[in-house]
């Protein structure tokens, strides 16, 4: 699989996945009728393991991680490429990534089933991935700028940088209003749930870019 392709996969997976399965827990009648981005009536994970959307959810995001993998590979090779050479925050990008994406998988294999071992593992299953992958998006985003002051990738353009930044931005607006709204007691149900809605939607929407910005790149197996 090409590099444009799996970044495209990797965008469309997870917003498939979690809007349909909400549609399907809410036809179901399992969760309330709402736009949930701006009400906040459900969780993902809500909406994920009722009913029959758990199937669809755990076999679409079981992929899904395993193509995250496969992307941070492939990242790590795209820097080396535009850089001249491997760097140690390449390495540190590719685990990043990938410990994200197994941890995602925990979270996975968890969601739906009961127990306070069970709850502790699904928490810090999600945690650990909204974590660690949004803070190797931003060493990508860093190491792109870098390549583009040095000028050595003509496929890097600054407007998708820009796009990427903005991304990343409105997503720690949104933690530190979250923080902000924790530490004064005023976080309710409702507004957690925007949050996650809102941050996972914009995750993915980094990953856009890399659409644009693999646009050209080939994978060739000899490199």
């Amino acid at each position: 699989m090409q590099p444009r392709t799996l970044a495209t996969l990797i965008t469309i997976l997870p917003l498939l996945a979690t809007n349909a399965v909400y549609l399907l827990s809410a036809y179901e009648g399992n969760v309330p009728w709402c736009n949930p981005y701006f009400d906040g009536c459900t969780t993902i994970s809500q909406a994920a393991r009722s009913g029959n959307s758990i199937y669809i959810y755990r076999a679409t995001m079981i992929a899904y991680a395993v193509l995250l993998i496969w992307f941070w590979i492939y990242t790590k090779q795209w820097l080396t490429q535009i850089l001249g050479e491997a760097t140690k925050l390449s390495n540190t990008i590719l685990w990043l990534g990938i410990i994200g994406a197994l941890f995602l998988m925990v979270y996975i294999d968890f969601l739906g089933t009961t127990g306070e071992i069970n709850r502790f593992m699904r928490r810090y299953g999600i945690m650990i991935f909204f974590t660690f992958t949004p803070l190797a998006q931003i060493l990508v985003l860093k190491l792109h700028y870098k390549a583009l002051s040095l000028n050595k990738s003509v496929n890097l353009k600054r407007s998708t940088l820009q796009f990427q930044l903005s991304v990343l931005l409105i997503m720690s607006v949104i933690g530190v209003i979250s923080i902000i709204l924790d530490v004064a007691q005023l976080k309710t149900y409702e507004t957690e749930n925007i949050v996650e809605w809102t941050f996972a939607f914009l995750l993915n929407m980094y990953f856009a870019g890399m659409v644009l910005i693999w646009r050209d790149y080939r994978y060739h197996l000899s490199e």
